[in-house]
């Protein structure tokens, strides 16, 4: 039984489109629509290229799927038609539709994706289906819903309002606000009338925002989501690229910190209520990997499982998840997001010589460990792209985590992007809390931040932000052969099994996917070298 999942819509405010592809209990492929047509989020489409593309990676057609499964319970018969009416035209076939709660999805994803028997399963974002906020509890095969929270009581939405009042673009930049956080203070302003909360409850004081009429969207991103209310409060909003002034950091840090403890809260009581001490969460608002650091930490956690893909990206594989347990297959836990394109030396080679681009054979491991000792910046382009917003080593931009102007050199060289962004470390499961700690010793997917142990800041300086933590990737050889013996092998002659590992693109552009990608992206930045399959490429 071949389960595919979508994400998408018609209207303008969904975003994150992608498709996967179950087969009965494994996921076998999965593609975000922005790595192949190029726009990202690619808001207000239904996949297309995605879907294309990860029947291709199972040798299947569309007449072979048993269902669709997708998001949009909740939207009626005008959205299925329209829906049933796509497949056809688009794909000449339409498989029977299967339509899952949006929050549901996120769950599935979380809690099947976990491999855990039990677990408090929580998903957070700025809202879908109408609900902003879902609790509950997986077991087996079943995901029982406890209590749901409705927009405009969203934590997604007061964290995206104060996104935008700092002059980022909201349901896209709250990563930057998250960063900018540790340089202010946090006592700076209290956030209580804004958002109230206590035992499990909170509310989001709507007069703060500008009103969305009932069953409409959130506006879209150019729009302006707060009101003259948050303007009395802070003092004027920040215009997109005006300085960073320090209150803009103060706020930051306000909002970053009363969210942490309005989610604290809500865990704390939903543990009380069911007694379980393993979690598992979904939603955007689980990339916020601060928040995430706490949650990991507390006393009552025993194990804490992130869906990689938290974002709404997550939602074509979760609503497939849901659906094939719904015909009595749980999925495999998750072992790893190396589900997209891949491409064999000889695709690479034949690309090469069609662009007219020199290169050479080399050993990718003992030459790109060589150029990052000496402090080369290089982009590594290796086997299957990775599903979900963080690059893992597949399609990665790699440097010396030792230079203590790294991080400058990636921001203003290579990324084109605000200084103050932290880089994230990947480094080898073993030697991971050598250098970190927090109760969770495996973070595969870079959804937790660590605290740097002390004195391992001076040894790698350009992965240590300024609140002295780091947002890491463990790998070990199953995960990822390749990268791993490119960390062993810098250990042996660095001393360190770490590496600074970023997504491989520039500012405001998706993760590359194709060769044709990779060599683009190379060329019009300060990237040193491109490592791709078993060539390397210089300018």
């Amino acid at each position: 039984m071949y389960i595919l999942g979508i994400n998408g819509g018609v209207r303008a405010g969904y975003q994150d489109i992608s498709a996967s592809l179950l087969y009965k209990g494994s996921v076998i492929a999965a593609v975000e629509e922005e790595r192949l047509n190029r726009i990202k989020f690619s808001p207000g489409q239904l996949p297309e290229l995605s879907i294309h593309q990860v029947l291709k990676m199972a040798g299947i057609s569309i007449h072979d799927v048993s269902y669709v499964a997708s998001h949009g319970s909740t939207w009626g018969q005008e959205y299925a038609d329209k829906l049933q009416s796509y497949f056809k035209f688009t794909f000449g076939h339409c498989p029977p539709l299967a339509f899952v709660h949006h929050h549901d999805a996120h769950a599935a994803g979380a809690f099947y994706g976990s491999g855990f028997d039990e677990a408090m399963v929580i998903t957070i974002d700025g809202s879908g289906d109408g609900v902003s906020t879902q609790l509950a509890i997986g077991k087996g095969l079943d995901i029982k819903i406890m209590e749901r929270f409705s927009r405009p009581d969203s934590l997604g939405i007061f964290y995206s309002m104060i996104t935008q009042f700092c002059g980022f673009k909201r349901d896209s930049d709250e990563y930057k606000l998250m960063g900018l956080a540790p340089y202010g203070n946090p006592e700076a302003y209290d956030m209580t009338t804004l958002l109230s909360y206590g035992n499990g409850r909170y509310k989001v004081d709507d007069s703060y925002l500008r009103p969305i009429p009932h069953g409409q969207s959130q506006p879209i991103r150019q729009e302006m989501m707060f009101g003259q209310k948050l303007i009395d409060m802070f003092g004027p909003y920040r215009l997109k690229g005006a300085p960073i002034e320090q209150n803009y950091k103060d706020i930051a840090a306000s909002a970053q910190k009363h969210l942490e403890d309005v989610i604290v809260d809500l865990v704390t009581a939903f543990h009380k209520r069911t007694g379980l001490r393993k979690l598992c969460l979904a939603g955007g608002v689980a990339l916020n990997c601060l928040v995430n650091q706490k949650l990991m930490n507390l006393d009552f956690i025993d194990d804490f499982y992130v869906m990689p893909a938290s974002s709404d990206a997550g939602i074509s594989m979760g609503a497939a998840m849901y659906i094939a347990a719904q015909n009595g297959f749980k999925t495999e836990a998750c072992q790893h997001v190396f589900l997209g394109n891949n491409y064999t030396n000889d695709d690479i080679l034949s690309i090469l010589k069609a662009t007219n681009i020199n290169y050479k054979e080399v050993n990718p491991i003992e030459k790109a460990s060589e150029y990052i000792e000496n402090n080369k910046v290089i982009a590594w382009f290796q086997g299957g792209m990775e599903f979900g917003p963080r690059a893992l080593g597949a399609r990665s931009i790699l440097s010396n985590p030792g230079h203590p102007g790294m991080k400058d050199i990636l921001n203003y060289k290579i990324k084109f992007r605000e200084s103050y962004r932290p880089f994230c470390p990947s480094v080898t499961e073993e030697d991971a809390m050598k250098y970190f700690s927090g109760k969770k010793e495996v973070s595969p997917y870079m959804t937790i931040t660590y605290d740097v142990k002390e004195g391992m800041g001076v040894k790698i300086p350009a992965v240590t932000h300024v609140n002295n933590t780091a947002r890491i990737q463990t790998v070990n050889a199953s995960q990822n052969k390749l990268y791993y013996e490119l960390l062993l092998n810098l250990k042996k002659i660095t001393g360190h099994a770490v590496v600074i590992n970023t997504s491989f693109n520039t500012n405001n552009e998706p993760i590359v996917c194709s060769p044709f990608d990779a060599l683009a992206t190379f060329h019009r930045s300060g990237i040193d070298a491109l490592f791709i399959g078993d060539f390397l490429v210089e300018k």
